[in-house]
């Protein structure tokens, strides 16, 4: 099956294989994108350059490997459609010289390799070598620049060899060039932070007799009810709003530590803020319940969540996480 995959962001590995081919410093070329097609018998990829003038046209190096006999139709098809416009005369290449079989010779493919060699264009040269039981197709079509000189053809001639022992189809593992993120960290309460939320849950569950009520979701209504209480009280200021979000939202993430397993923790963002919050045991997911509660009592437009997102979590219903990503829900 074919597969293409961009390489914006990414590059090929140092080393890797294609049929019998080992294909070495191919981080290298500077490429655009690869397409890979990889079966049995046949691997066929065709790697697109992207390149500055005077090979910003279309500049691409495409490389077959056949394994014989099984591929012998294949092959035979393939070199039927390359030589049908085989010229009978020695013709000039772009870099202004007449073609010789020299030209782009890849020279990991030794004496072993019966070679062959010619050109379509002066942009184009095709290489073919063919061996007991494998062979080998070079395509390499510059449409505007030289060839021999070329940054990905002159790389490639002079580093490719062959292992008649391996057999390669998979695509090569494409490496992230992305620079890299910075990571969310996390560090325990102090103890002066755990005294404080443990008086604010005993004066809240006091003020709010939630000794007497069982059950999360029954505790979490409790606490969506003081908070559309809230939304209506025009005479609650803004302080007054910070501190029923730090009772309620100590309510809610001790409900979450308790049933889920969650644990109180201060995690350091990926913008180096840091906040203290409630997570799930692999820290794949994380909730800041202050602030939670906080946007819940000042935006009334926000839908009320807080029994839908523990039964979300407890029955399963969100999508897997990367462990330690700490992404924010609620």
């Amino acid at each position: 099956m074919q597969q293409s995959f961009d390489l914006d962001e990414g590059k090929l590995p140092k080393e890797f294989g294609m049929g019998c081919l080992i294909i070495k410093g191919a981080h290298l070329w500077p490429l655009s994108h690869v397409v890979w097609d990889g079966t049995a018998k046949a691997v066929g990829a065709t790697y697109f350059c992207d390149l500055e003038a005077p090979w910003d046209s279309t500049n691409l190096l495409r490389i077959e490997v056949y394994k014989l006999p099984q591929a012998k139709g294949l092959l035979a098809e393939q070199l039927k459609w390359y030589t049908r416009d085989r010229k009978k005369r020695r013709i000039k290449i772009a870099d202004g010289e007449l073609f010789d079989t020299s030209m782009l010779h890849v020279k990991g493919l030794t004496e072993q390799w019966e070679p062959d060699a010619f050109p379509l264009s002066k942009s184009e040269i095709i290489r073919v070598y063919t061996g007991p039981k494998h062979a080998v197709i070079f395509r390499f079509l510059s449409r505007s620049g030289t060839l021999l000189d070329h940054p990905v053809f002159k790389r490639a001639a002079r580093n490719i060899r062959f292992d008649l022992t391996q057999w390669v189809a998979d695509v090569p593992d494409i490496i992230d060039t992305r620079p890299k993120r910075k990571r969310s960290t996390e560090t325990p309460l102090t103890e002066e932070q755990k005294a404080e939320l443990g008086k604010t849950l005993r004066a809240t569950m006091k003020r709010l007799k939630l000794s007497k009520i069982k059950g999360t979701p029954a505790r979490l209504k409790i606490v969506e009810q003081e908070i559309t209480a809230a939304r209506k009280d025009k005479t609650l200021t803004h302080d007054e709003k910070v501190d029923l979000a730090i009772e309620l939202g100590s309510i809610a993430g001790q409900s979450f530590c308790k049933e889920l397993e969650w644990e109180w923790c201060n995690v350091t963002g990926k913008d180096q803020s840091e906040a203290y919050c409630v997570c799930s045991p692999d820290r794949g997911l994380a909730i800041y319940p202050v602030d939670w509660i906080f946007e819940l009592i000042t935006d009334k437009k926000r839908p009320l969540n807080c029994i839908l997102t523990f039964n979300m979590i407890e029955a399963g219903r969100l999508p897997p996480l990367r462990p330690h990503s700490y992404s924010r829900i609620g």
